[in-house]
């Protein structure tokens, strides 16, 4: 298998008929042969695997080869954001969000967040110089935060031993 971006594409309405019929034609428009299709992947909402008015089921109509697969990704995702309820992992996330909520509801704590990030961190190969505050569901975008605030970790300790004091 293989998985490579095409195009966005404006939906102006989102039911399963409508989410179909647009990829259908996009898919056409772009050359493919629609007979050749053996598979379809989405999430778990009811317009996209819904098993009478989703998606999955009008392309299924259509292209009866086309198996529907929930979302590998999506079950990953879903999988490690419930694996992730551990104590000390639960405790270690809910830092890191108190953290990056608290550097970023006050101008003076930026600025000073800011002048830290410079002196402490600007000699690393990271050009990041914002923290990301960790997003509720998505295991991909906490990554992100996690690693971003890893990198900023010294600039953090300052900031917050310079509040402190």
């Amino acid at each position: 298998m293989h998985e490579e971006f095409l195009c966005f594409v404006p939906v102006s309405s989102t039911t399963g008929k409508d989410l179909a019929s647009t990829i259908l034609t996009q898919l056409s428009q772009l050359g493919l042969n629609l007979e050749h299709m053996r598979g379809q992947g989405y999430d778990g909402s009811s317009n996209m695997s819904g098993k009478y008015r989703g998606v999955q089921a009008r392309v299924k109509e259509l292209y009866p080869l086309a198996m529907y697969t929930h979302c590998c990704n999506h079950v990953l995702n879903l999988v490690i954001s419930t694996s992730s309820q551990l104590p000390v992992i639960r405790n270690a996330m809910a830092t890191i969000l108190d953290i990056c909520v608290f550097l970023s509801r006050s101008a003076q704590r930026v600025s000073i967040f800011q002048d830290n990030v410079e002196r402490d961190v600007s000699g690393s190969a990271s050009s990041q110089q914002k923290l990301k505050s960790i997003c509720a569901t998505p295991w991909a975008e906490r990554h992100v935060s996690i690693i971003i605030f890893v990198t900023l970790l010294p600039a953090v300790v300052s900031t917050l031993e310079e509040l402190q004091q």
